[in-house]
């Protein structure tokens, strides 16, 4: 995913963070109700096509309508923004470095935890 992996402005961030935290597929309307901002039913619409047409959601037919839900979980993503930053920052060693030097002892144990199991089927 990393190589294709679309940009998110803020507004696209956060309603994929709705889709991710939602356990069923939601209308626009839902969407839009959980925002909480004040926003037009057609910006949201408009966003859920874009983040369809990225291939990051799946418009699922419902009546007369839409819902949408995510096509790649969170995790997921978020693994392609590090891989996509990896790949691109030059010095692969060096951004390791300073990424690892940023993170609390909590993830350092855990990043740690999960290299010593080996290493992941892909």
């Amino acid at each position: 995913m990393a190589e294709d992996l679309p940009r998110l402005g803020p507004l696209e961030r956060q309603v994929m963070t709705i889709l991710w935290d939602s356990t069923a597929e939601l209308s626009t309307r839902e969407v839009l109700e959980r925002t909480g901002q004040p926003l037009a039913y057609t910006t949201v619409a408009t966003v859920l096509g874009n983040l369809a047409r990225k291939g990051l959601v799946e418009r699922v037919p419902a009546g007369r309508s839409f819902n949408f839900r995510p096509l790649v979980s969170r995790s997921e993503y978020t693994a392609g923004v590090m891989s996509e930053a990896l790949a691109t920052g030059g010095d692969r060693r060096d951004a390791l470095l300073h990424f690892v030097g940023t993170m609390s002892a909590e993830d350092t144990a855990l990043l740690r935890q999960l290299l010593d199991q080996g290493e992941p089927a892909t």
